[in-house]
């Protein structure tokens, strides 16, 4: 499996002489998507007061209903926001937590989101309770871990659709319903970071009462886009965490306008889902999750450390390799490896120590080749030894 016929490689403006391999960890916007953006920056140089007082608020509605319809959702019933870290803490800003409140997490949360739940539940008095979630466990055990840990007194359930460390694929909408079962009163939130663009979801089928999914990793938009859902019940109580001049429209228009800042990225949000279908869309990422699978194989097979043990539902384009005994020792170690495979032979890639393990994350994306991965296991292979 080669790359795509002219190299997709040139329409980015990815450092040709690295080979990309951690598409997850901030996404590459592509040369398309950056000069959508620029003419928007200089649209509203040409007239910043008409611009700011009235064209900006006509097009984030129109990027927003474009982010909508890309998530199967009507134009009102998503936000744009920043990034998950904003819409989770919106969320649980949103909450009115009290002394004795459970808020439930898994054992692989994101680790901003764990600091803004830890924040909260020093504030307010309710505490962290934490699922551990094996990485070879199967759905059931998923689902039944998340819903042992539901109480009478837990708020809020967090649930990775798409797991960041360890790239798994939970399923969110078994867990909803079991969360349901044990208590109905309970909100859950999905963590969709590594979703549009990545896996084709509709927020409002999961059973789910929030999600909030980026679209500056996987679906090629510019780094400061993301989409928050709230199903009809939370919509009256979600507040932005910028309180400005919308404050008092109903939702989502409260969340388009947080003061004066640069909206080119919102406003380049069409650009880059039309970027997106270009370059093949969900056949695209069908090809990208057949490189990745192929790139595990290769990466594992030259280790010698093999795929038993790894996620039975990997998301489609990452995927987890173990790495040698010894390799990795801590957590501390982690930094040492990122920086030694990008200064050293040109590599990146996510190395994750996981429940006493070390591994590697890899991730596959249109502009990636079966020689990047070959690369990737060279590259270890000379650090190990």
């Amino acid at each position: 499996m080669g790359r795509m016929p002219g190299s997709a490689v040139s329409l980015f403006d990815l450092d040709p002489s690295f080979a990309h391999l951690n598409h997850g960890g901030f996404g590459a916007v592509p040369c398309a998507v950056t000069e959508a953006a620029q003419r928007w920056r200089t649209e509203s140089e040409r007239n910043p007061h008409h611009f700011n007082r009235t064209v900006v608020h006509d097009e984030i509605a129109k990027a927003r209903s474009v982010a909508a319809g890309f998530l199967h959702l009507a134009a009102d019933e998503a936000a744009l926001v920043r990034n998950v870290s904003e819409g989770v803490s919106t969320v649980l800003a949103s909450l009115d937590l009290c002394d004795g409140d459970e808020i439930v997490l898994g054992a692989m949360v994101y680790g901003s989101v764990r600091i803004a739940v830890d924040h909260w539940c020093r504030r307010t008095g309710a505490r962290v309770v934490e699922v551990p979630v094996a990485l070879a466990a199967t759905d059931a055990e998923i689902t039944e871990a998340f819903s042992a840990a539901t109480t009478a007194r837990t708020r809020l359930v967090v649930v990775d659709q798409i797991t960041s460390p360890t790239g798994m694929a939970l399923p969110v909408a078994d867990v909803s319903a079991a969360v349901r079962g044990a208590n109905p009163d309970t909100a859950v939130l999905v963590d969709a970071a590594h979703v549009p663009g990545h896996i084709d979801t509709d927020p409002s089928a999961l059973g789910a009462d929030f999600w909030v999914g980026n679209f500056h990793k996987w679906a090629f938009a510019v780094r400061g886009t993301a989409a928050l859902w709230a199903s009809p019940r939370w919509r009256v109580a979600l507040q932005p965490l910028v309180l400005s001049w919308a404050t008092d429209e109903p939702f989502p228009v409260r969340f388009d306008h947080p003061g004066t800042l640069d909206y080119s990225g919102w406003l380049s949000l069409p650009a880059a889902l039309e970027f997106f279908d270009r370059v093949g869309g969900w056949q695209q990422v069908r090809r990208n999750a057949e490189l990745v699978r192929l790139g595990q194989q290769l990466v594992a097979d030259r280790l010698g450390t093999g795929t038993e043990g790894l996620p039975r539902h990997p998301a489609p384009a990452m995927r987890l390799v173990r790495l040698p005994d010894g390799m990795l020792t801590s957590l501390s170690d982690v930094e040492i490896l990122v920086r030694r495979l990008r200064v050293e032979h040109r590599v990146e890639a996510a190395p994750i120590w996981f429940d006493g393990q070390g591994y590697v994350r890899i991730g596959a994306q249109v502009y990636n080749s079966p020689d990047d991965y070959l690369r990737l296991a060279e590259a270890l292979r000379a650090i190990s030894r």
